[in-house]
């Protein structure tokens, strides 16, 4: 191998470790942005992780009081329907004594008609 070849060999190795070393501070760089973009997905899917976790909480409270509601509404109306009940007999009860009365009153005017009135 002769001076010149040496030299040209020597000078293309040197391009060569230039060119390889400018390409790994372009992978180190690029991996570096990586590792970044890496930690901000890895802290939002963290917070994503936490908002499901915390609508979960809300969902699981929302059904106890859904339940809660259910069992109250169930109790007033039993509550109604005992109440509607002893209504309609009080009211029954009420018809048959203002009846009872109508009939009274209407007996009495019925003989003062007839000149049976007690004087």
């Amino acid at each position: 191998m002769t001076f010149e070849e040496m030299e040209r060999t020597m000078e293309f190795i040197l391009k060569q470790q230039a060119q390889f070393a400018a390409d790994v501070q372009i992978l180190r760089e690029t991996q570096s942005e990586t590792a970044k973009t890496q930690a901000e997905l890895a802290k939002a899917q963290q917070r994503g992780e936490d908002r499901m976790t915390q609508v979960e909480s809300v969902i699981l409270r929302l059904i106890d009081v859904v339940e809660k509601v259910v069992e109250a509404q169930a109790h007033t109306d039993q509550r109604l329907a005992e109440t509607d009940e002893r209504l309609t007999r009080q009211m029954a009860d009420t018809d048959e004594r203002l009846n009872a009365l109508i009939n009274v009153v209407e007996r009495y005017i019925s003989e003062r008609r007839n000149g049976k009135s007690e004087s």
